[in-house]
């Protein structure tokens, strides 16, 4: 049997949520755990797994009682940076850890392309 891989999408885009949560849905070794669209939803995600892949847009509201910041995401975690903005030209705070980019708009084949690059290099550090 195939190996699933646990994720979660933070992204504050409605169609954007609605997009992503398909592409996930589409693959059989991806499991979207959960879905946040402000800050302070991630620290209950964190809680309920430890995720392989991070889908994360980074900008996003903060939300209400906000003590989130990126060092509290999993080390073992695959970050996903979904945005508009290239990382070289983003200015704000981008999280430690294993990155990929997915630049807006995201097309199911560049979505694809990405999510299996990162479990080739999954399956060639597990050899």
């Amino acid at each position: 049997m195939e190996n699933r891989f646990s994720c979660i999408l933070i992204e504050d885009e409605a169609l954007g949520i609605e997009m992503l949560q398909d592409y996930i849905g589409r693959r059989n070794d991806l499991f979207l755990v959960g879905t946040a669209s402000q800050q302070s939803e991630i620290q209950s995600l964190l809680k309920i797994c430890s995720p392989k892949l991070i889908f994360l847009d980074l900008v996003i509201p903060f939300g209400d009682a906000n003590d989130f910041n990126y060092s509290k995401f999993p080390e073992s975690s695959i970050l996903v940076i979904i945005s508009a903005t290239p990382l070289n030209y983003y200015k704000g705070d981008i999280p430690f850890g294993e990155k990929h980019e997915l630049l807006k708009p995201i097309s199911f084949e560049n979505f694809n392309n990405c999510v299996d690059n990162i479990l080739r290099n999954i399956q060639l550090t597990n050899v």
